[in-house]
């Protein structure tokens, strides 16, 4: 029961216009909300204890470091740089990605 709520709840969300993540969160707190019999204060707590793994600070902070490249043209430069150093080799556009 507590499954089917939780994918229901999920495609409707997605269903309406929803982003993934969004959907993915909100499904997953309101049937932790409404089917869990702990307080919602756990939902809190866990969360919280998540954000101490400093492994897994990197995913978010290599995302926002690649907009940063990216908005700056840092990465477009650097793409450029590859292309001209291993360009015209076989398999260059492989290496140019490597190296970049």
């Amino acid at each position: 029961m507590t499954v089917l709520f939780l994918f229901l709840l999920l495609f409707l969300l997605m269903f309406i216009g929803v982003p993934i993540a969004a959907s993915l969160g909100l499904a997953g707190s309101i049937t932790i909300m409404l089917f869990s019999p702990d307080s919602v204060r756990s939902l809190a707590i866990k969360l919280f204890e998540t954000s101490e793994h400093y492994t897994l600070l990197a995913i978010p902070f290599f995302l926002l470091s690649g907009a940063f490249m990216t908005t700056g043209g840092v990465a477009r430069r650097l793409i450029d740089f590859a292309n001209a150093c291993v360009g015209h080799i076989r398999g260059g556009l492989a290496i140019g990605a490597v190296l970049a």
